[in-house]
């Protein structure tokens, strides 16, 4: 059964994703999809792309909120959220209704870290599914990725209940 709703939450400042679903449509049996710029979009002035780092939780954070110095967090990306109804928008998505997680291309590094962590260990996330990249001489990145996304987790226990595993994984589709 296909969902309500399908957001894609782009951490891509381009269009990429929406031209690959233009030329790639019999992929897709998802018939209402919303992309939501989380980061900005190219040359739209009404969604400034957000450059930035985003781990709220790594304990020199705190100690940065201690400091009573003016500058320190120009560059934390929660303030340039802000600026758009983007991360409010990804918020009433993720508290609507259950929904799992496909991660295509993202690297799921620590700059997007306070983000993940609240859509990973959402009581709504059901279950993460990585669609790894696979080599010419047919290596992937799926390890490497559980490891990242590992790092987002509080709740390790949570982490590997929510993950699927390899043999229930895919590699990425690539568009020739």
């Amino acid at each position: 059964m296909l969902p309500n709703k399908n957001l894609i939450l782009n951490f891509n400042y381009t269009s990429t994703v929406e031209q690959y679903f233009r030329e790639n449509r019999s992929m897709l049996p998802i018939k209402r999809i919303e992309v939501n710029y989380i980061h900005g979009k190219l040359k739209d002035k009404k969604n400034p792309i957000i450059f930035g780092f985003g781990d709220e939780l790594d304990p020199d954070y705190t100690k940065m909120e201690l400091e009573k110095v003016h500058g320190y967090f120009d560059y934390i990306k929660s303030f340039g959220y802000f600026k758009t109804s983007n991360y409010h928008n990804l918020i009433r998505f993720l508290d609507a209704e259950e929904y799992q997680v496909f991660i295509l291309g993202h690297s799921c590094g620590l700059s997007d870290r306070t983000m993940l962590n609240m859509i990973f260990e959402h009581d709504n996330c059901k279950s993460i599914r990585i669609f790894y990249y696979v080599d010419v001489n047919n290596n992937n990145n799926f390890t490497p990725l559980t490891e990242e996304i590992s790092r987002h987790f509080k709740d390790k226990a949570m982490m590997r209940r929510k993950i699927v595993p390899f043999d229930k994984s895919s590699p990425m589709p690539q568009v020739k």
